[in-house]
């Protein structure tokens, strides 16, 4: 009798053990290592790998960089999609736009996976071109402030210790910053400038009709350009990320194009650019800082408010923007009949002594700029002009403001 209670002990025993190893002993093994993934924002080191990996997650802002592993091993790292974040030789990694993507760490024999998590808010321009004698100055589209900016090679590139940065040769470079928790970078590449340029720009788009049929000429003719836009509606979303996706510059016209509403004060109009800006970012995760006033800035629809323009041109700036008007108007709101009279019109105003900006317009069934268009294009590329989209370093062109 005491053999068969002995026996049946033993046996419950090992049941028992059984089950607590299927189920009991491997769930907080799961947990932990999920634990680990979740809390890997944090600065506690995940047992060390092959790799010397520090954590296995990195949550980071745009433009931030972190180091993934430590320096005393000879690896290498590869970035599952480099427009979210780029891995360099030495291990870091930086933050290019919002996403999520994998760095793959090998020393030869293992390979490791470390994921990355990159949020949309931080540094505007983790990397970016400019031209020789162009200024940009670094921003930020959540509340970072960086008070310390340095240059790798200021004889490339100088920057301001509050981020007015100055391109004077071709090259590359490195800005960073640091607002004493994290480290930001803007990897910086300065181009030569064109002699001759030409900047297509079109206002109040996007529009079903015309907004195709211009990026299909844009598209054809290897041109890029800038749409100064008002807010589009939702079923038109698809037009403005054409706009982003083929390279051309979103820019702000206003999220109300009512002359009577956005010039009552200069509290009314930062509102209307600001509501834009932050529509955009929202809902196409880019951050716009080129901006065009409905009428310019030299503009007599706000005489109603006398001098209201005056004190916006003082005063956008200091919010972040860069305005920009036109210095030849390709009169197709002012009455030109014919798309041959509307090429005449443009290429009369061109000049080779200035960088031009072309006013143009993107709204319902602009046929008279349409028909003109691809010819204006063939005109300048024969005539040894550049078309380029605006950037943000782009220099203003500014009317006189007359209100």
């Amino acid at each position: 009798m005491k053999k068969e209670i002995l026996c049946f002990l033993i046996l419950g025993m090992t049941l028992s053990l059984t089950s607590c190893e299927g189920v009991t002993e491997k769930k907080p093994q799961v947990e932990k290592e999920e634990s680990l993934r979740e809390n890997a924002e944090t600065e506690e080191e995940v047992k060390e790998s092959s790799i010397n990996a520090k954590k296995l997650t990195y949550k980071i802002y745009t433009g931030e960089t972190v180091n993934i592993s430590k320096k005393d091993r000879k690896v290498k790292y590869q970035s599952e999609d480099q427009k979210v974040a780029k891995v360099f030789k030495d291990g870091t990694v930086l933050g290019i736009k919002d996403g999520k993507t994998s760095i793959s760490v090998s020393d030869g024999k293992q390979v490791s996976q470390i994921k990355i998590v990159v949020r949309k808010q931080g540094m505007v321009y983790p990397k970016f071109q400019m031209m020789v004698g162009e200024h940009l100055d670094l921003q930020f589209s959540n509340a970072t402030v960086v008070s310390d900016w340095v240059s790798d090679k200021p004889e490339i590139a100088s920057v301001t210790k509050d981020g007015m940065v100055s391109a004077k040769k071709e090259g590359k470079t490195i800005i960073h910053g640091t607002d004493g928790k994290r480290t930001y970078t803007c990897r910086l590449t300065v181009a030569k400038k064109p002699a001759h340029i030409i900047y297509l720009t079109f206002d109040d788009g996007p529009t079903r009709y015309t907004t195709p049929k211009v990026l299909d000429i844009l598209k054809k003719n290897h041109v890029k350009a800038t749409f100064f836009e008002i807010k589009p509606e939702t079923e038109d979303f698809d037009l403005t990320r054409r706009v982003i996706d083929e390279g051309h510059t979103l820019a702000l016209h206003g999220y109300e194009h009512r002359y009577d509403l956005i010039y009552r004060s200069v509290e009314i109009y930062k509102e209307n650019l600001d509501l834009l800006q932050a529509f955009f970012f929202k809902n196409f995760g880019v951050w716009c800082t080129n901006t065009r006033f409905p009428g310019g800035s030299s503009n007599r629809v706000s005489s109603y408010n006398p001098g209201v323009m005056t004190e916006i041109t003082k005063r956008i700036h200091d919010w972040g923007y860069h305005y920009f008007d036109w210095n030849v108007a390709s009169g197709d709101s002012d009455g030109i009949a014919t798309s041959g009279a509307l090429y005449d019109h443009v290429i009369k105003q061109l000049s080779k002594e200035r960088d031009n900006v072309i006013l143009m317009h993107d709204y319902t069934d602009n046929d008279v700029m349409l028909g003109a268009l691809e010819e204006i294009i063939a005109y300048g590329k024969q005539n040894g002009y550049t078309f380029l989209p605006i950037t943000a370093s782009t220099e203003e062109v500014h009317h006189t403001v007359k209100n």
